[in-house]
């Protein structure tokens, strides 16, 4: 039996209470994901949902050939959990690491195929950190393609609207780590703390 040779994506994202991860092959399309809000679990729940998502997936660890890892903003301790955990995966099996904007996995959590809306986490103390996202419409089964249009930035959360006057706000939910892969940066990870 061989391998299947499509190279794979491993996205990971941890900036905000949820753990999600997504498995994307060469086309784009999506062979596994996972979303749960984990809390402060991120540093006890990351290898084995990993392990979880790629069991059934032959020679996943051969065909990786990225990690792309959420910089934010978001949680300091989870986004460190993210960024060293999607460094050492791809140092152990020789797989290039990048980072992406936590917004674009925020976004196509929350936005339908050609919806865009200044899309917001919390960030505590009546502020929020805020982007002005598009996602844009893709095939079914395929990752998420979302464009960050302005920010992120932190402001208060009466101000939102400000990022892009007219355009409706959302509140993020659980994100899709998938969207990740086509948002990656083209140098390694660096967090972005507001």
């Amino acid at each position: 039996m061989s391998v299947p040779s499509s190279r794979l994506t491993l996205a990971v994202d941890c900036a905000t209470s949820y753990l999600a991860l997504a498995l994307v092959d060469a086309e784009g399309r999506v062979v596994a994901s996972f979303a749960a809000d984990v809390g402060r679990e991120h540093a006890s729940r990351l290898v084995p949902e990993l392990h979880a998502i790629t069991n059934g997936v032959p020679g996943w660890r051969e065909r990786l050939e990225r990690v792309v890892a959420g910089v934010g903003p978001g949680s300091y301790t989870g986004l460190r959990v993210a960024l060293a955990t999607a460094s050492g995966l791809a140092r152990a099996v020789g797989a290039e690491v990048r980072g992406a904007p936590t917004f674009a996995a925020l976004a196509a959590g929350v936005l339908g195929p050609g919806e865009e809306a200044v899309v917001t986490l919390d960030a505590r103390r009546g502020n929020v950190y805020a982007a002005h996202c598009r996602r844009l419409p893709t095939a079914s089964g395929l990752a998420p393609r979302v464009e960050v249009l302005a920010g992120p930035v932190k402001l208060p959360g009466d101000e939102a609207g400000s990022l892009a006057p007219g355009v409706r706000v959302a509140l993020a939910a659980a994100p899709d780590a998938s969207a990740l892969v086509a948002n990656a940066s083209e140098g390694p990870p660096t967090a972005v703390y507001l």
